[in-house]
């Protein structure tokens, strides 16, 4: 667990530097000086997001805390799972992404660039950039396998055309495979068959608010954070009147979801912190000491 917090906080310190050397900064809302909070509003925000939460993601201890939650399942070297990640809560995606590399746990990762307020929401720093980074400095193990452009139908809804041409063109020059089907429709149908056969993952971790993972009705964004069990009734979907949402297929073919979403509640479960500062020395939160469940 301490590994992972601190894999985690060199991550973010090279994010930090980066973004320090090209002006990204607002010391004001990142005021741990983490690099992972962007602005409120650029022409890559998709959604308003919650400055508290954002921050609160950031912490490292989030990274000790999934360990903890990967093997209370029983996951370990050896177990393959999908990770969906948005640019909305990028303290997660890297918490989590040092999470599975210090546990040796294979995963496929889908990225998509789209960004509420306050996630890497800025066009000179994206999601793909920040892990273009640390991949090129040695701190994460690789990038993600394919990415979208996110945004209403995952497809850069209300994105500007201009917005959408830096998106593809930064894909490119990155190397990034991008899945752009043209709509919602057929970008669903595109991602199924890209992800395969759920029954091939042992786990499916949810990061943010997709609008392909969690569907357009309201039964997506009220799943729980957390685990999700395929048995709890915790999740319900009438098939009538279905709004779509990959993470209902999972559950659906008896694959659990870890839903990394309401950041807040996540944390009290946690025992770690809501938006401090500065940010606790690793170690020695509650995450490190609870009894395993």
């Amino acid at each position: 667990m301490l590994s992972a917090a601190q894999h985690a906080q060199r991550a973010s310190r090279e994010i930090y530097l980066t973004k320090y050397e090209l002006g990204l900064v607002n010391t004001a809302d990142d005021k741990n000086r983490t690099g992972l909070i962007g602005e409120e509003y650029t022409p890559l925000t998709t959604t308003p997001g919650y400055l508290i939460a954002k921050r609160t993601a950031t912490n490292p201890d989030f990274a000790a805390y999934l360990v903890r939650l990967l093997k209370e399942q029983g996951l370990s070297q050896g177990d393959s799972v999908l990770i969906t990640m948005t640019g909305s809560l990028a303290g997660l995606n890297l918490n989590l992404l040092c999470a599975l590399e210090e546990m040796g746990i294979s995963s496929m990762r889908v990225a998509s660039l789209g960004a509420s307020s306050y996630g890497a929401n800025q066009l000179e720093m994206t999601w793909i950039d920040m892990e273009d980074i640390l991949v090129r400095e040695g701190l994460l193990a690789r990038r993600s396998d394919v990415v979208t452009l996110g945004g209403t139908g995952d497809v850069g809804g209300g994105l500007s055309d201009s917005t959408l041409t830096v998106l593809r063109r930064k894909c490119a020059r990155l190397g990034y495979p991008l899945l752009d089907a043209g709509n919602r429709r057929a970008q669903y149908e595109v991602r199924q068959e890209l992800l395969g056969d759920p029954k091939s993952y042992a786990l499916l971790i949810n990061v943010g608010g997709n609008h392909l993972m969690l569907g357009t009705g309201p039964e997506g964004r009220e799943l729980p954070g957390g685990f999700i069990s395929p048995q709890s009734n915790a999740w319900e979907r009438d098939v009538s009147q279905s709004t779509g949402g990959l993470v209902f297929d999972f559950l659906f073919a008896g694959v659990p979801v870890l839903n990394l979403l309401h950041v807040e509640e996540l944390a009290e479960q946690a025992g770690i912190p809501v938006d401090p500062s500065p940010l606790p020395r690793l170690g020695t939160s509650p995450v490190y000491f609870q009894e395993e469940r």
